[in-house]
């Protein structure tokens, strides 16, 4: 695609790429180079002059009219020497002293091409100054001038796509919304101009209608924005990070998308075995199977998780054992299960060795231990809290500090239970009444 030389002067100013020098050009010749479709017309106006008379033109030869006086070259200059600091001021966010160099510039005698460069420029750099200031209606009228002014221009659909990121940080769900399928219906003209780049727009747009709607809690067209992506299967789509927030999206729909949850994340599971998202895809498949009513299902899947050796992203994988872990192990203890739930609970204790983490685990295998009629596993647990927080050379949170105290009444408690278990008599045994 070949842009107007304006076109190129505001994609370069707005990137910082060789600004000054397109300046230069333009200042030197300020006539606009056009597409080439557009090049036939500007060939037969080569010899029209931009302020040419019309009705008032003389028939004689007492003048001779040039196409660029003296005096507009000595304007342009002053011009591109003013709008050379713009880069400088940018650079150090001196955002109201660009807006006065490109507001003198435009009531300036500088030739109209630059003028029309100026204003486009001016409006996009103050809707990025009003954006980063947090004013975004304002930013949304700068922006939509801009399209209302040059509504030809091929940089129209990404502003359309930057209006919509706005509104997202608005909160206004609707807008953006509706302003994210303007940009897929802008993005139609551009393809018999520049196909992949129409392309690359259409889908920022259509992968980000999938995040709006998940956003604002809008979980099952969240999921199928992202199914019909998947759907289309485009080249530079990244189908596993896709694929997780459709799997991410149908576990929080309220419909109890349980079934849908297990096939898109037992298909996902076995053709990104090493994948970074493996364990939350995992960990989403235990609560699926845990809501279907397969708790030995939900088991396995958890224990396959805590097992696992991480390939990528230690860390996210570490948070996501420790979430399911932690969850499923409670919920088991809740449902009475304690076998299951110590099981859970001893995985747990490997995955971090700090005293927040241990303490709480700790008490829950005692509590485990003591439903199971196991006194000393559980005296075991409870003691070992009361070590881990003698051995802590810091002062433990009040939280904390509460969990062993806890652990040391309860220590207590079942050490004394044995001791007088221990002195008790034996029962006597009960002789038959004869009588009877």
């Amino acid at each position: 695609m070949v842009f107007r030389r304006s076109e190129r002067l505001v994609r370069a100013l707005v990137l910082g790429i060789g600004f000054i020098s397109l300046l230069r050009t333009v200042a030197a010749d300020p006539v606009i180079v056009n597409t080439p479709n557009q090049n036939a017309a500007t060939e037969a106006k080569t010899n029209q002059l931009d302020h040419d008379l019309s009705f008032g033109k003389s028939k004689s030869d007492n003048v001779q009219f040039k196409q660029h006086l003296d005096y507009e070259r000595r304007q342009n200059a002053a011009a591109v020497q003013k709008l050379e600091r713009i880069p400088g001021l940018r650079a150090n966010s001196n955002h109201v002293e660009m807006a006065n160099i490109l507001r003198e510039v435009v009531n300036s005698d500088t030739s109209q091409s630059i003028k029309q460069d100026v204003t486009r420029i001016a409006l996009l750099q103050l809707a990025q100054y009003t954006e980063e200031k947090g004013e975004f209606e304002q930013a949304q009228q700068f922006l939509a001038e801009f399209v209302q002014r040059y509504p030809k221009d091929p940089y129209v659909p990404e502003l359309l796509l930057r209006q919509g990121y706005i509104y997202q940080k608005m909160g206004a769900y609707a807008r953006t919304i509706s302003k994210l399928h303007d940009v897929l219906k802008a993005s139609l003209s551009l393809e018999a101009v520049n196909l992949i780049y129409a392309r690359r727009v259409a889908l920022t747009a259509k992968t980000e209608l999938g995040e709006t709607h998940y956003n604002h809690g809008k979980y099952d067209e969240a999921a199928e924005t992202y199914e019909r992506l998947l759907a289309q299967e485009e080249e530079e789509l990244n189908s596993v990070v896709v694929k997780t927030k459709l799997i991410r999206s149908l576990s929080k729909s309220q419909a109890n998308r349980f079934e849908d949850v297990v096939r898109h994340a037992v298909d996902f599971l076995n053709q990104h075995a090493h994948s970074e998202q493996q364990a939350e895809v995992r960990y989403l498949l235990a609560t699926a199977y845990k809501g279907l009513g397969q708790k030995q299902e939900a088991l396995r899947q958890l224990l396959l998780l805590l097992e696992a050796t991480e390939v990528v992203g230690e860390a996210k994988w570490k948070s996501w054992k420790m979430l399911a872990g932690n969850e499923i192990g409670n919920q088991l203890f809740l449902e009475g299960d304690y076998v299951n739930a110590v099981v859970v609970y001893r995985g747990l204790l490997s995955l971090d060795e700090t005293i927040n983490w241990k303490l709480p685990i700790n008490y829950q295998l005692g509590l485990c231990f003591e439903r199971l009629l196991q006194p000393d596993e559980a005296i075991k647990a409870y003691n070992e809290i009361i070590g881990l927080a003698q051995r802590n050379n810091s002062k433990l949170e009040p939280s904390l500090q509460m969990v062993v105290d806890m652990a040391r009444f309860r220590s207590d408690i079942l050490t004394w239970k044995k001791t007088v278990d221990k002195l008790a008599p034996a029962p006597e045994p009960k002789v038959a009444d004869k009588s009877q």
